[in-house]
C-alpha cells in the first residue's frame, strides 16, 4: 500500500511540473500580449510630453464639434458630439504599424472614426495614419454627457503604444 502512495505522489509532482512548464512557455506569451492591450507602454500626463516606443508624444489640441465637419454627410445622431484630438508626435513615423485612436472615460471606449464617417478631413501636415509623417488627428463620436479622461494610440493588434491623459 505504501508503494502505491509514493508512486501517486511522484506522479502528482511530475504532473504539476509539466503544467508549470506549459504555463510558463505557452501561456506566458499570451498573457504578455494580453497585458499590452490593457496596460499602455507609457502614460503622458495632461499638458506634458512623454516618450513611448522611441517617439515623443503630446496632445496638441482638443476640439468639440456639435455638427458633422463634412458639408455632405449626415447630421450627428441625437445626443452625441464629436471630439477631435490632434497629437504632436516627434520621431520617425512607423514603417510597418497600423494604428488608431481610442477615447476612454475610464469605463467605456470609443474607436476613432474612419474615412467617410464623421472624421475631420486631413490637412497639410496632419494625418490619421501612424505611417505618415506629421501630427496625428483622430475624431471620436461619443455621447454628449461623456467626459473623456484619456486617448490611447493603439496598434492594429490591440497593443496600447501610449495613453495621453486629457
Amino acid at each position: 500500500m505504501s508503494k502505491l502512495w509514493v508512486r501517486n505522489v511522484i506522479g502528482a509532482v511530475v504532473t504539476l511540473a509539466a503544467l508549470g512548464v506549459i504555463i510558463a512557455t505557452d501561456l506566458g506569451k499570451s498573457w504578455a500580449e494580453y497585458r499590452q492591450t490593457v496596460v499602455p507602454g507609457a502614460v503622458v500626463p495632461v499638458g506634458t510630453s512623454g516618450e513611448a516606443d522611441g517617439r515623443t508624444w503630446k496632445i496638441d489640441s482638443i476640439r468639440h464639434l456639435n455638427r458633422n465637419p463634412s458639408r455632405f454627410g449626415p447630421p450627428l445622431p441625437e445626443g452625441t458630439v464629436l471630439t477631435v484630438i490632434t497629437v504632436d508626435r516627434s520621431g520617425e513615423p512607423y514603417t510597418d504599424v497600423i494604428c488608431k485612436g481610442v477615447l476612454t472615460d475610464g469605463e467605456r471606449r470609443w474607436s476613432s472614426e474612419g474615412i467617410g464617417g464623421y472624421s475631420v478631413p486631413d490637412t497639410d501636415g496632419v494625418t490619421g495614419m501612424c505611417s505618415a509623417p506629421g501630427k496625428l488627428r483622430y475624431t471620436f463620436l461619443h455621447p454628449q454627457d461623456v467626459v473623456p479622461t484619456a486617448m490611447d494610440i493603439v496598434q492594429f493588434d490591440g497593443r496600447i503604444i501610449v495613453r495621453l491623459l486629457l
